[in-house]
């Protein structure tokens, strides 16, 4: 999200885009381990305010107990044993950044997807490449149902949030073995549609994230274009390197932007300058339509976009719309940028797609922690974000108070169907129900011209 003067989110991402992929260490000492543990206490614990009192009291105690038993256990459950520590606080800041598994541990021979209609072998190394396409029904004997709410325990937002980094759990043989749940910590066995089992090995053949995506999870579908297994390159999978873009849609007389984050990782650009520039042009262009994709925003600086945020509603008049697509991963600073839409645009906005990643009311602003001998980062969170009430506790962070967001909700008002066959071949349900609305719209606007 954001401080008074050094945006703390987007200050953190950009320190840790310099990153790079862990190398697997030996067995720790436990000195070792009693540094991380140490380094947890007192970086998380002791600051983290989005506990409850009793969720507080049972932290206390699990990580008591893990100071215990800290010296027996392998690195996935060590990792594991901090990542349920953090989800105590039901809060999706303050969190064990998951995606650095993918560095950390050999990953599984193949990469899912999860649709609406299911779970899907979407990537695979070559010798597995014949998997791709189908259905998983189970991995390691767990439906995807039953992989989700174990999920649960380790990690916190909503649904659609937690999806975004159950891969790193469920293509980690490691991990999902220290978690109770496979046999074995080098493979998995997948079980698809027409009940055939196959075994798949973890591999260290997968190029490891770099950068800012060893700590947070790249969008999949992204991951997937750039690997070739998505046809073509739809409109919002195009210019991937970019974190702002505008598009214009003239035969809709619409304008096209994505925010992939609120900051820009990439320091081509001053984020509050080219949205300042892009809201002083659209005023001089008057669309009658903007699109404003928010599905891949994991957040940054509030402060950056709401300038923009709050001005698209004048700039589409009294006649026009403003379309929002939001998923799971529209995070922080991306909910925020919503709000401030909504509040402002009220009935003229739309929201098209999937749940926001956390609730109305979420604590964050907090730098996140590394431990350094695991490797792992845990996210802290310090100040309070309301924006069903417009946050006036005391709490409640500066920005917010002086600029508030009191909403009923940004439930999506829209849900088109994403089966996994749409997104393989290049669709985008969101865009093409929004697309549609807009012609329909424009031919109920000639038929009425001819009419008169």
């Amino acid at each position: 999200m954001v401080s008074r003067t050094l945006p703390v989110l987007a200050g953190l991402l950009t320190a840790l885009a310099m990153v790079g992929a862990r190398a697997e260490v030996d067995m720790p000492s436990l000195t070792d381990r009693l540094a991380d543990l140490q380094t947890f206490e007192q970086g998380f614990l002791a600051v983290d305010q989005s506990f409850s009192a009793s969720a507080r009291d049972d932290a206390r105690r699990r990580f008591e107990k893990l100071k215990g038993n800290a010296e027996a256990m392998s690195e996935a459950e060590f990792d594991l044993a901090i990542a349920e520590i953090a989800a105590l606080t039901d809060n999706a800041h303050s969190k064990f950044y998951a995606a650095h598994w993918a560095a950390k541990f050999d990953r599984l021979g193949v990469r899912f997807y999860i649709a609406d209609d299911g779970i899907f072998v979407a990537d695979a190394l070559p010798h597995y490449e014949n998997l791709i396409g189908r259905n998983v029904t189970a991995i390691a004997g767990h439906t995807l149902t039953e992989l989700r709410a174990t999920w649960d325990r380790y990690e916190n937002g909503t649904e659609g949030q937690r999806d975004q980094t159950l891969y790193f759990f469920v293509e980690s043989p490691a991990v999902m073995h220290a978690a109770g749940l496979a046999a074995s910590a080098e493979a998995l066995v997948l079980t698809f549609a027409n009940g055939e089992r196959v075994r798949v090995q973890a591999s260290a053949d997968w190029e490891p994230p770099e950068g800012i995506w060893s700590i947070v999870p790249q969008a999949r579908e992204i991951e997937l274009s750039r690997a070739g297994r998505i046809k073509g390159t739809p409109l919002y999978l195009q210019e991937p390197e970019s974190f702002y873009r505008v598009v214009g849609l003239a035969e809709l007389d619409a304008v096209y932007l994505q925010f992939r984050a609120n900051v820009d990782f990439n320091r081509e650009i001053d984020l509050r300058e080219a949205t300042r520039k892009t809201l002083n042009e659209l005023r001089q262009q008057k669309p009658q339509y903007v699109i404003v994709d928010q599905r891949f925003n994991l957040g940054g600086d509030l402060n950056t976009t709401r300038d923009l945020m709050q001005g698209l509603a004048e700039v589409v008049g009294a006649t026009g719309r403003v379309f929002v697509i939001t998923s799971g991963r529209t995070f922080s600073a991306g909910i925020s940028s919503v709000g401030y839409l909504k509040q402002s645009g009220r009935e003229r906005v739309t929201i098209v797609g999937r749940p926001l990643g956390d609730h109305l009311e979420f604590w964050a602003e907090g730098r996140p922690i590394e431990l350094a001998q695991s490797g792992a980062h845990v996210g802290v969170a310090t100040e309070r974000h309301n924006y069903v009430t417009g946050c006036p506790e005391s709490d409640c962070h500066d920005s917010i108070r002086r600029h508030p967001i009191k909403v009923r909700t940004l439930a999506p008002d829209f849900q088109p169907a994403v089966l996994y066959a749409d997104v393989v071949s290049g669709r985008d349900p969101d865009l093409e129900y929004i697309e549609a609305q807009i012609r329909a719209a424009k031919a109920g606007q000639a038929g009425t011209a001819l009419a008169n």
